[in-house]
């Protein structure tokens, strides 16, 4: 049999490509099965790739293979804001992983955008805006008033999935894309990299949530989330916590955190808890109680001691001592995160697009506005699962 013809496709577009999905040449020619030099020839136009190696391209970069025969780049969406901090210094290049995530968020908010108007319908929006000048605990009471969840239904709540779940349909019914982070072409973007990012662009403004993370730490990226939206101030978030505002991330990023904080764990709720009751005046806290708090509110340990801080309950000399023998003890987020637990199909398309998307998704496939090959192709999924994703959905 003879080799695979070669195909005329556009150097440019080749280079940027790879320099888009932040691969380097070595980690392209591995993926693809080639030497580097020639990945380098292709894309300097001195050589051309076979049409089965322009397919691995187009997987390894996450690109429509048509996009290889357009004759110039096409628009890519803005660049996100990035408020990550890694101790003093800001974060590192992104990963491959992030950029997909981000990519592909970009995305299926545009899919989002153009079904609803092949539905002939508005989109809905968030009206509820706020500014760094605002109280952050004023703030959390209209969040709580906006989703309508009351400290009564949360301590209904029995399991951290139940908490997360309650959280995102919630943030989603006010027309808020929530989606996860997964497992994109064997790569994983590490809650060490990102514990979340947002788009703040109205209509369907994006959440996603990293996947990977600890459930505890995830209801608190969907609210410090949400509180960027609500500043119309979306980006890539690693949740770091400074005490003091050195700079507008800063600022933006405590003001966040302060708002999430007090959105899960109001303060009056919290005092009234029989654990801070009998705990008396003493700033130091037990693994016990943090542990009692955290599930009652659903909310990493972390959380809870530093709302104790904030509302003068502890002192920071504790807080950070606590925080280092946590540290030294057990594990980061990013312990097992690479382990991929076998969730059914259907299932593991709802964890992953939340139940917004999809619903619209299926409601424009009901509605003969799009086909099941379509649907399928924008869920991720296989044609003939798609009964099985919307018996999960409904």
């Amino acid at each position: 049999m003879g080799s695979s013809p070669k195909v005329e496709v556009e150097k440019h577009i080749l280079l940027w490509a790879r320099e888009t999905s932040g691969l380097d040449i070595p980690s392209v020619a591995r993926k693809v099965g080639t030497k580097p030099d020639r990945v380098q020839e292709w894309e300097e136009g001195s050589s051309q790739p076979t049409i089965k190696q322009l397919r691995k391209l187009a997987r390894a970069y996450m690109r429509p293979i048509g996009l290889f025969f357009l004759p110039e780049l096409p628009e890519d969406p803005e660049s996100i804001k990035d408020f990550r901090r890694i101790p003093d210094e800001f974060a590192e290049e992104m990963s491959p992983a992030l950029r997909f995530e981000i990519r592909l968020a970009q995305n299926r908010r545009e899919q989002a955008l153009e079904l609803m108007s092949d539905l002939d319908e508005e989109p809905p929006t968030i009206e509820s805006r706020f500014s760094l000048s605002d109280d952050p605990d004023r703030v959390a009471g209209q969040i709580r008033s906006m989703l309508n969840i009351s400290i009564r239904e949360q301590m209904k709540w029995r399991t951290k999935h139940e908490a997360f779940g309650s959280w995102r349909r919630a943030i989603e019914d006010k027309g808020t894309l929530v989606f996860q982070t997964g497992v994109l072409r064997n790569l994983i973007v590490l809650p060490k990299e990102a514990r979340g990012f947002s788009i703040a662009e109205q209509p369907y403004p994006v959440i996603v949530v990293n996947g990977k993370d600890h459930h505890s730490a995830r209801c608190f990226t969907l609210i410090h989330e949400l509180a960027h939206i609500l500043l119309d101030d979306g980006g890539i978030c690693d949740l770091h916590n400074p005490f003091r505002a050195t700079s507008e991330i800063d600022r933006t990023e405590v003001f966040c955190n302060r708002v999430a904080g007090s959105t899960l764990v109001p303060a009056g709720a919290l005092a009234e808890t029989n654990v801070v009751q009998d705990h008396g005046s003493r700033s130091e806290w037990s693994d016990d109680e943090l542990a009692m708090l955290s599930k009652k509110f659903w909310v990493s340990w972390e959380v809870i001691l530093r709302r104790l801080l904030i509302l003068g309950m502890t002192t920071r000399s504790f807080y950070e001592r606590w925080r280092q023998e946590r540290n030294d003890l057990f594990p980061g987020p990013d312990a097992g995160a690479t382990k991929e637990i076998k969730i059914p199909a259907p299932v593991r398309v709802i964890i992953r697009n939340g139940k917004l998307f999809p619903a619209l998704v299926f409601r424009a496939l009901r509605n003969r506005r799009i086909t099941s090959f379509e649907a399928s192709d924008i869920l991720g999924t296989g044609p003939h699962r798609l009964g099985d994703v919307e018996g999960a959905l409904f």
